[in-house]
């Protein structure tokens, strides 16, 4: 707009100079006019680009703005992530250096008290191992406590028929109810397995032998528990010094299946 503005003026001036006109302040005055409505005009288009810019700077600056905060926002909450597992990281360090003071604390402990007892050499059927705190934390992985508790269990075995006379005394009441308990969901290798154990029992130690005896008058004489039936009826096939109280118990039980 303002070139054009000048381009007029140009036509006009120079019109006026090569009419012949013979007034030159009038023309002096009108070139000063045209001169005055150029600079007005270039004057208005700089403010115009200058609110342009201003707005577009403005604009800028709140897109910037709002982009640096979401990246604050974001590296806040990645540093709160990584001060959450380094606080976890922390506590299960911790944790893992109170286990092992207390392991070591109930160590100690142990060795003062065979100490106070003379038993810091093991002699005859004391062996240092039986007198440290039973400390075993069962199984509770539904995947693995089978073959768990098949593999202790053959061990077990295993340590009674090397040497019973050494560990009969660890067979208790508690351990031989546990080795009668079957349930649905035990699969049929752990339920052979446990009747061997019963079977070795009984017919390796005169104390387990006792203790299964007594076991199975309970079981038979409160209902007819027919893995007790099962378990009798295989040891009174066998020969061993408390046979014949076995076979008792089981005329007894088949008197006592007639009568009913």
């Amino acid at each position: 707009n303002g070139q054009d503005v000048s381009d007029d003026v140009d036509e006009n001036v120079f019109s006026s100079l090569t009419s012949g006109s013979r007034d030159p302040l009038g023309r002096l005055v009108a070139n000063m006019h045209a001169r005055t409505r150029i600079s007005s005009s270039r004057g208005d288009m700089a403010r115009d680009d200058g609110k342009n810019s201003h707005n577009d700077g403005s604009v800028g600056n709140d897109v910037v703005g709002e982009s640096g905060a979401k990246a604050e926002e974001s590296k806040k909450n990645e540093r709160t992530h990584e001060s959450i597992a380094e606080e976890c990281k922390k506590l299960h360090s911790q944790l893992r250096e109170a286990q092992r003071e207390c392991f070591e604390i109930n160590r100690r402990i142990d060795s003062w008290s065979r100490l106070n007892k003379d038993a810091l050499v093991s002699v005859g059927q004391s062996p240092p191992f039986l007198h440290s705190p039973f400390s075993y934390t069962p199984s509770s992985c539904s995947s693995c406590c089978y073959e768990v508790t098949l593999i202790i269990l053959r061990c077990l075995i295993a340590v009674y028929l090397a040497n019973i006379s050494d560990s009969e005394h660890t067979v208790t009441k508690d351990l031989v109810k546990l080795l009668f308990q079957e349930h649905e969901s035990m699969e049929r290798p752990l339920l052979d397995l446990k009747r061997r154990a019963i079977i070795a029992l009984a017919t390796s130690s005169e104390r387990a032998s006792t203790i299964i005896l007594d076991e199975l008058r309970l079981r038979l004489g409160a209902a007819q528990d027919i893995t007790s039936a099962e378990i009798l009826g295989k040891l009174i096939e066998l020969d061993f010094p408390l046979v014949d109280e076995y076979i008792e118990l089981a005329v007894t039980t088949l008197q006592g299946v007639s009568r009913r």
